[in-house]
């Protein structure tokens, strides 16, 4: 099997190959650079390269760990890990210092192969090593990392399917720095979710999103409807897979009490309004206070903490939980990203408190379709709509988002999605999408083009508020929201 780096990268070739657990050596050619990356059952053992300084002579001479009288004692100029067998046997190195050294030549190898956009590659799986030496590489991680600082173009190239399908994969996470971007995609993802739809949730552009994404479905904690696989053989499971899947069938041994603990916990995270509520903490909780009450969940509700359940519909919920928990942490954490959301929490109660005005205003708008109480459209519209006068913003989006993904033509269902991406800075931008479809799809609706006239005017663009209030007024001379925006963009235009 062979086949073009151009068309394959190799993240991909080392994901296909470490999840059908294949054996094998998969050889690496750019201009007159060759490597090797080493497989055993779908583990990536070592990698080597025929670059001098990534040889395992270059770090030994680099560490001064062997003099060149020794390296003479141990032969003539021999491939790596036979090398590291030659100097431990002869006792010039411990197998501490062997792996210690082999770990770093390896994860050089890797880093610089994994940039290569342009080469050949080739799999044979009756090459193997014979040597006893093996390096441990965590490859989720590897791979997650190494999308990282991969070319946003080429990333975008490898996602051909908007409709494609993805979703949260039930795996134990043992990485303890998610971007919080990576966090909170993992978050949304609930259900599963077209391409189109996890882009337009995440509120970043299109090439971001793909990029986390990319990295998420490389490392497994995603799964991808359709993979550009190169391999055309399934193989069977590698051995750790057998044996969690055997460690999966002992889990209706397992105490009901934790499972009663953990259904409390999960209905817990569910009914918290916010970020605060979710940790039981003040709003003027201070970063010691944040920290304690995250790292007291972590003690009791890691995933990591609860393996054999992995491949539960219950860990897959505990999972996106945490991720919940995780989210809420680093907002709070974060000095700027904490002041945002607080400033989006005070918008919304404020909301709150002139809701039943504005539902009086509205009246007209909100006569809701009978007969649509099974989860469609018409239903998440008015959970959404409920859960947003409530000031429960993310329990809003959710809902909001499900209408209008299913109806995209009705503007009503877009400008109250829109209405809530608003509140929160980190969304506006999807926000400002919503209102303009709505706009676009009612134009003789004056409080559309209000409700965008007021994101325009959170995000200061006064030229762009002014216009939509003008619409507005001419539709609605005497919209008291309007008129106030009116006011309220004069004002600030004089002391600006």
């Amino acid at each position: 099997m062979k086949g073009k780096l151009s068309d394959q990268p190799l993240v991909e070739l080392i994901r296909e190959v470490s999840s059908k657990g294949l054996s094998g050596t998969l050889r690496l050619q750019q201009e007159r650079v060759q490597s090797a990356v080493y497989f055993e059952e779908g583990q990536l053992v070592f990698a080597a390269s025929n670059l001098r300084t990534l040889r395992l002579r270059a770090y030994l001479e680099k560490a001064n760990l062997v003099s060149k009288h020794e390296l003479e004692r141990v032969g003539r100029p021999v491939a790596d890990l036979r090398l590291a067998a030659n100097l431990h046997s002869a006792g010039i190195l411990t197998g501490e210092q062997v792996n210690t050294l082999l770990a770093n030549v390896v994860g050089d190898v890797l880093r610089v192969v994994l940039l290569w956009e342009a080469g050949t590659w080739e799999f044979d799986e009756r090459a193997r090593i014979n040597e006893s030496f093996r390096v441990s590489v965590d490859v989720p991680n590897l791979l997650r990392e190494a999308s990282h600082r991969m070319p946003l173009k080429l990333i975008s190239s490898r996602f051909r399917n908007p409709n494609e399908t993805f979703t949260r994969a039930t795996m134990v996470s043992k990485i303890k720095d998610f971007l919080p971007t990576e966090s909170f995609i993992l978050s949304r993802l609930d259900a599963p979710m077209k391409l189109a739809e996890l882009v337009s949730i995440s509120g970043l552009p299109n090439v971001e999103a793909h990029r986390i994404i990319y990295g998420l479905a490389l490392s497994g904690f995603l799964t991808r409807e359709h993979w550009q696989n190169a391999f055309r053989t399934d193989a069977a499971k590698p051995p750790k897979e057998q044996a969690r899947d055997s460690a999966l069938s002992t889990s209706k041994f397992e105490k009901p009490d934790e499972d009663t603990d953990l259904q409390q916990f999960l209905q817990r995270v569910t009914n918290a309004s916010d970020h605060y509520e979710l940790f039981d903490l003040p709003l003027r909780a201070d970063t010691s206070e944040i920290k304690d009450a995250y790292y007291g969940v972590a003690r009791r509700y890691h995933p990591d903490l609860y393996h054999l359940k992995s491949g539960t519909s219950l860990h897959n919920d505990l999972g996106s939980a945490f991720a919940r928990v995780t989210q809420a942490y680093e907002t709070l954490m974060n000095p700027n990203t904490r002041a945002a959301y607080d400033s989006a929490l005070e918008r919304a109660r404020q909301f709150k408190l002139s809701a039943e005005k504005a539902v009086a205003a509205e009246e007209p708008e909100f006569e809701f379709a009978d007969g649509d109480d099974d989860g469609g459209p018409e239903h998440n519209f008015r959970e959404g709509f409920a859960a947003f006068q409530q000031g429960r913003i993310n329990a809003a989006i959710n809902h909001l988002a499900v209408a209008a993904r299913h109806a995209p033509n009705e503007a009503r269902y877009r400008a109250y999605y829109g209405r809530a991406l608003a509140a929160s800075e980190r969304t506006q931008r999807l926000a400002e999408v919503e209102l303009q479809a709505a706009v676009k799809l009612d134009p003789t609706n004056a409080t559309y083009h209000t409700h965008l006239a007021q994101l325009y005017l959170d995000l200061d663009f006064h030229n762009r508020a002014q216009a939509e209030l003008e619409r507005a007024l001419s539709l609605d001379p005497n919209n008291a929201t309007a008129n106030s925006l009116r006011r309220k963009l004069q004002k600030s235009r004089k002391t600006g």
